[in-house]
């Protein structure tokens, strides 16, 4: 995840007072579940080809997310809105364990 991201993570996820190595691990952590919710999401909506095409992609970026990212983002007809509302989904489901 790029570095601006990272921050929304630690600023919306109140981790500013963890030290440097825990606010990484739960960055990743809450990355991940926030990765897997937007893949289910975009997948639902994909038609066919797309799906087809997604598959193939996944096969040939391996653990490379970015790659799977920038493929939905061209692909999948409003994907930051639902990265957005996932995020915002993830934040109301967890508000308490993290804060």
């Amino acid at each position: 995840m790029n570095e601006e991201f990272n921050k929304k993570i630690v600023e919306d996820f109140g981790l500013g007072n963890l030290d440097h190595e825990e606010q990484e691990r739960m960055i990743e952590k809450i990355g991940n579940l926030l990765f897997e919710s937007v893949v289910e999401r975009a997948i639902d909506i994909m038609d066919e080809e797309i799906t087809n095409d997604f598959d193939k992609a996944v096969e040939s970026a391996g653990s490379d997310y970015q790659k799977i990212i920038s493929f939905l983002k061209s692909r999948v007809p409003g994907f930051d809105a639902i990265v957005s509302e996932e995020l915002s989904r993830l934040k109301r489901a967890t508000s308490g364990i993290f804060a």
